[in-house]
C-alpha cells in the first residue's frame, strides 16, 4: 500500500488517488501511511480532499500531523474546496476528520474553525453535542 502511495504521490496522479481512496482499499492504509495521507491532504494536484477527509473520519485515522493541512482545506476554499457548495461539505467533514483526532492541537484547530462563526462548522459541531466541547471551548 505505501509503495502504490508513494508512487500515486509523485506522479500526482489523481486518478490512481481515486482509486486508492476505494473504501475496500483506503481501510488497508496503516500509520506507514501517514506521511503520504499527510502530502496527498496538503496537494493542489488533485481535488480529492472531500473523500479524503472522509477516509480519515471514517477509518479512524489518528494523526496530529494532519492537523495542519487540514485547517488549511478549511481555510482556504479557493484552493482546496473550490467545488463545496452552500451546504459546505468539505468543510464539515474538515470538522469530523478533527473531531476524529481528537488531540490538543485537533481542538485547537476546531476552536479557529468556530470562531469564524460559519454556519456549516456549527452545524456540524452540533452533531458532537456542543455540551463535550463547551468545557473545552469555554475554558
Amino acid at each position: 500500500m505505501i509503495d502504490e502511495l508513494k508512487r500515486v504521490v509523485e506522479a500526482k496522479d489523481e486518478q490512481g488517488l481515486i482509486k486508492l481512496l476505494d473504501f475496500k482499499i483506503s481501510s488497508r492504509f496503516d500509520p506507514n501511511c501517514y506521511e503520504y495521507l499527510e502530502k496527498i491532504l496538503m496537494g493542489t494536484w488533485h481535488i480529492q480532499h472531500e473523500d479524503l477527509l472522509n477516509t480519515i473520519y471514517l477509518e479512524n485515522h489518528i494523526d496530529d500531523r494532519f492537523v495542519d493541512p487540514i485547517l488549511n482545506i478549511a481555510l482556504n476554499r479557493e484552493l482546496y474546496r473550490r467545488h463545496d457548495d452552500e451546504m459546505e461539505a468539505t468543510l464539515r467533514k474538515c470538522v469530523h476528520a478533527l473531531m476524529t483526532i481528537h488531540t490538543a492541537k485537533s481542538m485547537s484547530a476546531l476552536e479557529k474553525l468556530k470562531d469564524l462563526n460559519n454556519e456549516n462548522v456549527k452545524i456540524a459541531l452540533e452533531m458532537y453535542k456542543l455540551s463535550c466541547l463547551d468545557f473545552y471551548f469555554n475554558t
